[in-house]
């Protein structure tokens, strides 16, 4: 990550060992030193949190009233027609997208045959990265640059404490670490089992003598056509039904794979999603990056339905007072910091990866661009370091006008592009010059752009730490009242009372996490596994008042 000298706040740079032991929400039966925060659950229906898309409140039923103006919004219906469609938004059929629970249709392999190859191609990969389901606490077994897995730790799906069973079939990379791990925090039972026509799950279940003990998670990794009858023998001998949760790594370079290859593989996420699997998360696998867009591999997490625990379902974690936060050891401040930053709140099932794949790239909650007024549609992108590639992809595929800042470029305001404008100008609490250019709160910012009045789709930062001055004063101000998405990289270890302060004020505001981003750059060793001190947060506003 590159430093951006206008920052005021250092770094901390000695780094305490963290302790990080997973619990349920409310009534764990998981040994910890961690007090978990929860309130009463808010939704019933299973594979639903607090808040999602799908149960947003239209507000617009009465005038807008921000700072004694009353406002009124119009809707933009136009259909986003991106060109070039660099996120395959407008290139697969719109008969195929759906609010439903699988939120992109696959159809059967006839319809699939007489879909252009670009159609397919694509289906593909927003099908990998789009949810399907809720999990809301994602925690990370073993290591976050590689060698680890989430796992979905909600009450529902958390693996058994009186007799887990985990089965390791990924021979991507060695799973010794992530199988230490999930045994010293669950106590589990692990079995090196891979898979092959061969030796199937159910074979495998029979020679470890596991009877019909639920299997609590199973990796598999899949490289080759011929693995992926894999699945169809899971499928056939219904073992599949055992596996509660189910990590799955597919590795397939798109620069080689064919629309009949595609097919393929469409065709086994469907017979997953047949057999009651839904994706709970997906994280691209950064060493699998390629030229364009599309990965060559993703981690796709699911859970099975019919194991779901509906009697202990999600609690949504609310954080302690003021006072008490205060009053915390530093170890448990830095437990309840991490565990609140990965625990989502809201569901938004399509992800969307603006800009670049790797560092420079954000996720936009595509579901909400979709919902809310954008005429205008206005992002602010603080800190660019000369990558305007989230900024103009923004530009491309939601017709938004991106302002840009960024005061260690050494440059002066200039216009990007036809929608970009880049400004010598810096966020903070306070107004003051850095080098030919300034900081600046957000109120002046909008006051002098003449945006007060004017509602803001998406406002990301990347300030290498002046997020923690900045972001309190624009809560102070109501600046963020009319912020649809709000992104953030946090950079800090999670032991200063005041970061933690931070989140929970942002909570009361009514911003809620639809998505994180755990930076494998920024890692440091905790007593089991690891942390990261650069963890790129997605709140989502729900009290944001223009929604068409």
């Amino acid at each position: 990550m590159t430093k951006r000298f206008y920052v005021g706040l250092a770094m901390v740079a000695g780094i305490c060992m963290g302790f990080f032991l997973a619990n349920q929400y409310g009534g764990s039966n998981v040994n910890s030193m961690q007090r978990v925060y929860v309130m009463p659950n808010l939704n019933k229906q299973s594979g639903n949190p607090p808040y999602s898309v799908h149960n947003y409140e239209t507000k617009l039923n009465r005038p807008i009233s921000q700072n004694n103006i009353i406002i009124k919004t119009k809707t933009d219906s136009k259909t986003f027609k991106p060109n070039p469609d660099h996120n395959c938004i407008a290139t697969i059929p719109e008969k195929y997208i759906t609010n439903g629970e699988q939120p992109v249709l696959i159809p059967d392999d006839q319809e699939l045959t007489s879909l252009p190859d670009n159609a397919v191609t694509c289906l593909y990969h927003r099908y990998v990265t789009t949810l399907q389901y809720f999990c809301g606490y994602k925690e990370r077994i073993g290591q976050i640059p590689r060698n680890g897995w989430y796992i979905c730790a909600d009450p529902s799906f958390v693996p058994s404490s009186k007799n887990c069973v985990v089965f390791s079939s990924n021979k991507k990379f060695n799973d010794n670490i992530f199988l230490s791990d999930i045994k010293a925090r669950y106590n589990c039972r692990t079995f090196i089992t891979p898979l092959s026509q061969s030796d199937s799950l159910q074979s495998w279940i029979t020679k470890n003598d596991v009877g019909n003990t639920v299997i609590d998670v199973l990796t598999l990794s899949i490289s080759t056509y011929t693995e992926l009858e894999v699945i169809d023998k899971m499928v056939e001998e219904k073992s599949i039904g055992k596996v509660k949760q189910l990590l799955l790594e597919l590795h397939f370079n798109p620069s080689q794979t064919k629309k009949t290859d595609y097919i393929k593989l469409l065709t086994r996420l469907q017979m997953l999603f047949q057999a009651g699997l839904r994706i709970i998360w997906y994280d691209r696998v950064f060493q699998c990056v390629g030229v364009n867009k599309f990965s060559k591999c993703y981690a796709i997490y699911f859970v099975q339905k019919s194991l779901e625990d509906k009697e202990h379902t999600f609690k949504e974690m609310i954080l302690p007072s003021e006072d008490e936060i205060r009053k915390l050891p530093t170890q448990e401040l830095q437990d309840l910091y991490y565990r609140y930053l990965m625990t989502t709140q809201f569901l938004c099932k399509q992800i969307v990866r603006i800009g670049k794949v790797l560092d420079g790239g954000w996720d936009v909650c595509h579901d909400m661009m979709l919902k809310i007024d954008r005429n205008p549609c206005i992002v602010y992108s603080f800190g660019i370091n000369h990558d305007f590639s989230f900024d103009d992809d923004m530009a491309n595929t939601y017709n938004c006008n991106l302002h840009s800042f960024d005061p260690t470029m050494n440059k002066k305001d200039f216009k990007h592009s036809e929608k970009v404008w880049f400004y010598n100008r810096g966020i903070g609490d306070t107004y003051r010059k850095y080098g030919a250019g300034d900081i600046a709160p957000l109120d002046k910012i909008r006051k002098d752009l003449k945006h007060d009045k004017v509602p803001i789709a998406v406002m990301k930062g990347d300030t290498e730490g002046a997020e923690w001055p900045s972001t309190p004063q624009m809560l102070r101000t109501n600046q963020l009242a009319d912020v649809s998405q709000f992104y953030l990289e946090f950079h800090s270890n999670g032991m200063a009372p005041d970061h933690v302060i931070l989140l929970k004020k942002m909570h009361d505001a009514g911003f809620r996490i639809f998505w994180f981003h755990t930076n494998p750059a920024c890692t440091f060793k905790a007593r089991i596994g690891q942390h990261s001190q650069c963890m790129e947060v997605y709140f989502m506003n729900t009290k944001y008042p223009f929604n068409s």
